[in-house]
């Protein structure tokens, strides 16, 4: 019973916003012409004056970005680290020159080299795994590492990558 009542007061108050509107838009009675309209009183001697559109009188709108930020950019940037920044761990922090080679391992998968760093620490490396900016592994063999180290020339050229072997140490 309840939302009968709400949609009744709904429906009586559209229809009495509906009649306001219509009674505020009415005019005395009949349409007539828009030169027709006789004033009466004093406003009757003085000629009427020429109706100005609204939209004709102002000027176009032109935006001028000189010295103003661009609307479409966020105001505040988030910060993007990039690759150089961060701090370097593992291989990556090791130059080539560093390394020893402290044996190779083999499975079905393939060869696998051991590699030991000045501080004593040792991995495991793979073949395109990278060592330092620019050294990847390339080949491993029972009895060395190849790697392939890329220029690190500002200017980009055509040179191939120079290679660099590892040879295990035979014990005597």
């Amino acid at each position: 019973m309840r939302p009968r009542r709400s949609r009744q007061r709904l429906l009586g108050l559209t229809a009495l916003a509906l009649a306001a509107s219509l009674a505020a838009c009415s005019d005395s009675g009949t349409p007539s012409a828009p030169g027709s309209a006789k004033p009466a009183g004093p406003a009757a001697a003085k000629p009427a004056a020429p109706a100005v559109s609204p939209v004709a009188a102002a000027p176009p709108f032109v935006y001028e970005a000189r010295g103003r930020r661009d609307p479409f950019r966020p105001l505040i940037t988030p910060r993007v680290e990039t690759a150089k920044s961060r701090p370097k761990t593992g291989l990556a922090a090791l130059d080539l020159k560093e390394l020893k080679l402290a044996g190779i391992v083999w499975e079905r998968r393939g060869f696998y080299a051991l590699v030991e760093a000045p501080n004593g620490a040792g991995y495991v490396v793979r073949v395109n795994d990278t060592v330092g900016e620019d050294a990847r592994v390339a080949k491993i063999t029972p009895e060395a590492v190849t790697f392939e180290v890329k220029s690190n020339l500002p200017v980009p050229t055509n040179t191939p990558a120079r290679t660099v072997e590892i040879r295990i140490r035979k014990e005597e």
